[in-house]
């Protein structure tokens, strides 16, 4: 358990197999046989392991449907069958960029952690800034590991938590990602960024209105 609503399942290859290559930033499709009797169906989740673990896979995945709502049902010794790896969400497909901004929304920090452990686990030379927006901090996912990566220094990550519905205690950013925070928070050579986004489809409009009003 990630979050109070957020799970990590770990998968190992069967006996004779082995775990695919894959990018960091990938997705497969995963449909689970549970000894419980919980849903059975094929649904995509993104890999949050990092492809230099070639012993485990993980897929990090919210509470969030009637599906989703039976994850942490999910026992050791359940089977899985994955069809993947897909897609080109990867920072490995684009190997001269050095200067990267990640902005995510909720569970949709999971691509960048993947990338992120990828980077860590290759001491790759790489600047990261990166945006993470939640509801509260109850939601933040993998707060200390990324704290634990930005201390590497390679790469070299910088992350910054933005809380829409802070507790009281909350000393850190607050608010929502519009033109004037992402401006703030990102401060001079914003042109001369890549940016990878990863949230809520209504998360994703805005930002995207945001950074094309700033130039991107």
């Amino acid at each position: 358990k990630e979050t109070h609503n957020v799970w990590t399942l770990e998968m190992l290859p069967s006996e004779g197999e082995s775990i695919s290559d894959y990018l960091p930033g990938q997705f497969h499709f995963l449909k689970l046989y549970r000894k419980n009797s919980a849903k059975t169906e094929e649904h995509p989740f993104t890999i949050s392991s990092s492809p230099t673990n070639k012993d485990i896979l993980t897929s990090t995945i919210k509470e969030s449907g009637d599906y989703t709502s039976t994850i942490g049902l999910t026992q050791p010794g359940d089977i899985a069958a994955i069809q993947g790896p897909f897609g080109r969400f990867s920072y490995s497909l684009y190997p001269d960029e050095k200067d990267l901004v990640f902005i995510s929304g909720g569970v949709g920090i999971t691509p960048f952690i993947s990338m992120l452990r990828h980077m860590k686990d290759n001491k790759a030379d790489i600047n990261v800034r990166m945006l993470c927006f939640n509801k509260s901090e109850k939601d933040i996912a993998f707060k200390d590991e990324l704290a634990q990566i930005a201390s590497y220094g390679n790469p070299n990550l910088n992350v910054t938590h933005i809380l829409s519905a802070p507790d009281t205690d909350w000393q850190d950013e607050k608010g929502y990602p519009d033109k004037e925070m992402l401006a703030r928070l990102l401060g001079s050579g914003i042109n001369s960024k890549v940016y990878y986004l990863c949230g809520p489809p209504v998360m994703m409009k805005i930002v995207i209105k945001a950074l094309k009003d700033l130039g991107v």
